[in-house]
C-alpha cells in the first residue's frame, strides 16, 4: 500500500501544475498544521477541560474568520500571476497599495462587527468575560495586513520569504502561547498569542512588496471582483464553519467539562485532514486545468481521491483502533473521557477531507450549489444536536452523520454529471451552431399544436406586418406534430416567406422552436406564439430596436410600464412569484421571461443553441441564462399588448411542469457546470450591461 501510494502523490508532485514552488506549498501548509497541533497539545494540558473547551469553540471562529481572506488569497494570486508576463515576455509591474488599504479597511470593519457582538458570543459561549471576545475581535486586522502581501508575494513565486513568515508566525504562536498561559492569563493568553502571531507574520511579509506599493506610470493598481470571489468565499466559509461547527454547539449543549473533552478529541480526530488538505490545495489546479473536458476533470478528481481516501481513512482508522493511545499522548490522563468519541469524530475528519477536496473540484467547475453543500451540512447538524445533545457520543454521532452526508451528495454531484458530460462536452466542444447563412434581417419561428382556425389568419397577419416593416424576412412555421391539420392551412403560401416544417410528434414547443431557430437566415431571429394573442404588429418596435441599438435580445415584458394586459389577480400573483423565484435562483434581473415574443441576435443563438436543452415552456428561461452565462447581457424589454383575456384559474398541473424544468435549469447550471464556464462580456460596451433596458 505504501508503494502504491508513493506512486500516487509522485505523479501529483511530478506535476507542473506544482512545478516551480508546488511542493514548497505543500510543505509549508503542512508545517503550519503541525505547529498547530503542537499548539493545541501543550496549551490544552495547561488549561484543563473546561477553559479549553472555550478556546476551541473561539479558535473555531477564528479559523471561520481566516476562509475569507483565504478565498481572496487565491483570486489576488491569480491576477498577479497573470500580470507576470506582459507582451513579448515583459515583465508588468504590480501595484498593490491600494488594494493594501482596502484590506486595513475591510479588517477594521470586521474587528469593529465582532466587538459590537462580544456581549453575544460571551453569553452563547459562556465565556469567562468580555475581554476573552474582545480579543477576538483584534485577530481581524492583522489577518487583512498579511492577506495583501502573501498573495502577491505566492504570485511572484517568491515562496521562501511567505514560507520564512508562516514558520516564524507559526512558532510565536506556539511560544507566546505557553508563556501567557504559564503566567496566568488562560484563555485570554492562548487567544492573544494568536493575535500577536498574526502580527508578527504580516510583519515579516510587508517588507517584501514594498515596491509595489507606489504607483508605477500606466500600470493599472491591483484590484479585485466580488463576482471574482464570491463563489470561492461561500464555499469555504460553510466548509470552514462545517468543520468547526462540532466544537460550538458541544460548547452550547454540554456541560462544560465534557465540552472540553469533545474540543480534545475533536482536535485529534482533525489530524485526518492534516495531509489530505494540502493534497486538495495541490490537485485544485488539475481540475482547473481540465477546462471544458469533464472526463479530464475527473480523472485528475479519481487521482486525488485515491489519495485523500488513503491517508484520511487511515488516519481515521488509527484513531479509532488506538483512540486510547491517542488520546492520552496529546492531551494526558485528564482527558481520558475524550477516548470514548476520538474514534468517531475522527471518521467525520476523514469525511470532512474528502468534502474539502470535492469543494475545490466544484470551485473549479464552477458548481457553486455543490461547492457550497457545507451549508446544508451545518443545517442537518444543527437540527440534529437539537435533538441529540445529551452526551458527547450522541454529538459525535450527529456530526459524523452529518459529515457523512454532505461528502455523499458531493461525491454524487461530481459523478451525477456522467449522464450529461459526454453531451455538455460535445456541446461545448461546438463553439457556434452550424446556422445557415445570413441572408436576410429577420427570421420569425412560429411554433404551433393544434392552433384551431385563427392559424392561418394569424399567419396572413404576420406576413403583412414584416413586409410592411421594409425589413428583408422569413416565417418559419413549426408543427409539433399537430393532430387536427392545421398545417394544411399553409398551402399556398410563397415558400420565400413562409416555411414549413412537420415534426413527426409532438415533442414540446421548445423543441420546436430549437428545430426552427436553427434553420432561421436572419440576422436577428424570434419567435411568437400561433394563437395570436400577441398582435404581430407588435413586432414592429422590435424590429426598430434592433436595428438602432443592435441588443443582444429585445424581449416582450407583460410588466412594462406601457404594456397593455388585462391580468387577473391570481395569476399575478403567480407571475411575480415566479419572477421573484428566477431572480434567486439565477440573478437574472428580468422582469418576465414568459411572454412569447422575442428577438435575438444570431450571433447570441449560434453560442446558446447547442448548450440548451429545454423542451417545454422553460425554452426561454434557458436562453436567457444560457445567453448570459456566455457574456451577452444587452437584455431590452419592450411593451406587450394583450387582447385576449387571461384565464381567471392558473391550475397547479399548469404550473407544476414549469417549476419543476426551472428547477431542471438550476440543477444544471449551478451542479452539472453543464452550461459552461462564465465567459465575460462579448458585445459592445453597455452601461447598463446585466440590467434590462426598459423602452
Amino acid at each position: 500500500m505504501a508503494g502504491r501510494l508513493s506512486v500516487k502523490l509522485g505523479g501529483l508532485r511530478g506535476s507542473q501544475l506544482v512545478a516551480g514552488g508546488g511542493i514548497m506549498l505543500v510543505a509549508g501548509l503542512t508545517a503550519v498544521n503541525a505547529t498547530n497541533f503542537a499548539f493545541h497539545f501543550i496549551i490544552s494540558r495547561r488549561l484543563g477541560p473546561d477553559s479549553y473547551g472555550a478556546l476551541g469553540a473561539l479558535l473555531g471562529i477564528i479559523l471561520v474568520l481566516t476562509v475569507p481572506a483565504g478565498a481572496l488569497q487565491v483570486v489576488i494570486t491569480r491576477e498577479v500571476a497573470a500580470r507576470r508576463s506582459g507582451e513579448d515576455g515583459a515583465i508588468v509591474p504590480v501595484v498593490a497599495g491600494p488594494l493594501l488599504a482596502e484590506a486595513v479597511l475591510w479588517g477594521s470593519g470586521a474587528a469593529l462587527l465582532l466587538a459590537a457582538a462580544s456581549p453575544l458570543l460571551r453569553s452563547f459561549l459562556h465565556l469567562p468575560s468580555i475581554s476573552t471576545a474582545l480579543l477576538l475581535s483584534a485577530y481581524a486586522v492583522p489577518v487583512a495586513i498579511g492577506l495583501v502581501p502573501r498573495a502577491v508575494l505566492l504570485g511572484e513565486m517568491r515562496f521562501k520569504l511567505v514560507a520564512l513568515a508562516t514558520v516564524i508566525g507559526g512558532l510565536a504562536r506556539l511560544i507566546l502561547g505557553v508563556i501567557l498561559v504559564e503566567a496566568g492569563a488562560g484563555v485570554n493568553g492562548a487567544v492573544a498569542a494568536s493575535v500577536i502571531a498574526a502580527v508578527v507574520e504580516a510583519a515579516v511579509l510587508l517588507p517584501g512588496m514594498r515596491s509595489m506599493l507606489q504607483e508605477a506610470e500606466d500600470v493599472e493598481p491591483l484590484r479585485t471582483r466580488w463576482s471574482d470571489t464570491s463563489s470561492a468565499l461561500v464555499a469555504m466559509v460553510g466548509f470552514w464553519l462545517f468543520t468547526g461547527i462540532g466544537t460550538v454547539l458541544a460548547r452550547h449543549y454540554l456541560p462544560r467539562a465534557e465540552s472540553g473533552f469533545f474540543a480534545a478529541a475533536w482536535t485529534a480526530a482533525t489530524a485526518a485532514m492534516f495531509l489530505p488538505g494540502a493534497v486538495s490545495f495541490v490537485a485544485f489546479p488539475r481540475f482547473v486545468a481540465a477546462g471544458a473536458s469533464f472526463s479530464k476533470a475527473r480523472a485528475a478528481l479519481v487521482q486525488a481521491l485515491a489519495v485523500v481516501g488513503v491517508l484520511a481513512f487511515g488516519a481515521a482508522a488509527f484513531a479509532v483502533v488506538g483512540s486510547s493511545l491517542v488520546i492520552r499522548l496529546l492531551f494526558g490522563p485528564q482527558f481520558a473521557a475524550s477516548t470514548a468519541v476520538v474514534g468517531i469524530l475522527a471518521v467525520a475528519g476523514a469525511f470532512f477531507a474528502l468534502s474539502g477536496l470535492l469543494m475545490h473540484f466544484h470551485l473549479a467547475r464552477q458548481n457553486r450549489a455543490a461547492a457550497s453543500m457545507s451549508w446544508a451540512g451545518i443545517a442537518f447538524a444543527g437540527a440534529g444536536a437539537v435533538l441529540w445533545h445529551s452526551s458527547p457520543l450522541a454529538l459525535a454521532w450527529v456530526v459524523v452523520v452529518a459529515a457523512g452526508t454532505v461528502a455523499v451528495l458531493m461525491l454524487w454531484a461530481a459523478f451525477r454529471a456522467d449522464d450529461d458530460a459526454d453531451l455538455a462536452a460535445l456541446s461545448l466542444g461546438r463553439d457556434l451552431w452550424d446556422l445557415p447563412e445570413a441572408d436576410r434581417d429577420v427570421t420569425i419561428v412560429v411554433p404551433f399544436y393544434n392552433p384551431g382556425p385563427r392559424f392561418r389568419p394569424n399567419i396572413d397577419r404576420l406576413v403583412e406586418v414584416l413586409a410592411s416593416s421594409g425589413s428583408s424576412f422569413e416565417v418559419v412555421a413549426v408543427s409539433d406534430g399537430c393532430t387536427d391539420g392545421s398545417e394544411r392551412s399553409l398551402a399556398g403560401l410563397d415558400p420565400e416567406m413562409v416555411r414549413f416544417v412537420d415534426l413527426a410528434r409532438n415533442r414540446g414547443k421548445g423543441q420546436a422552436l430549437r428545430v426552427g431557430l436553427s434553420m432561421g437566415r436572419g440576422r436577428y431571429i424570434g419567435f411568437i406564439d400561433a394563437d395570436g394573442d400577441l398582435d404581430p404588429t407588435l413586432l414592429l418596435p422590435f424590429l426598430d430596436l434592433a436595428a438602432d441599438e443592435e441588443p443582444d435580445v429585445v424581449l416582450g415584458s407583460k410588466r412594462h410600464p406601457l404594456s397593455a394586459v388585462d391580468y387577473p389577480p391570481l395569476r399575478r400573483i403567480y407571475s411575480w412569484g415566479y419572477q421573484q423565484l428566477i431572480r434567486v435562483l439565477f440573478r437574472l434581473d428580468v422582469r418576465d421571461t414568459q411572454t412569447g415574443l422575442k428577438l435575438v441576435r444570431r450571433e447570441v443563438l449560434a453560442q446558446a443553441l447547442p448548450r440548451m436543452v429545454e423542451k417545454r415552456f422553460a425554452f426561454d428561461l434557458e436562453l436567457f441564462v444560457v445567453a448570459r452565462r456566455l457574456g451577452w447581457s444587452r437584455f431590452v424589454e419592450a411593451p406587450v399588448a394583450i387582447t385576449e383575456r387571461f384565464s381567471s384559474t392558473v391550475s397547479m398541473k399548469s404550473v407544476w411542469p414549469m417549476f419543476v424544468d426551472t428547477l431542471a435549469i438550476f440543477y444544471r447550471l449551478r451542479l452539472l457546470g453543464f452550461y459552461g464556464p462564465r465567459r465575460r462580456g462579448e458585445t459592445a460596451p453597455n452601461v447598463l450591461a446585466g440590467q434590462p433596458v426598459v423602452r
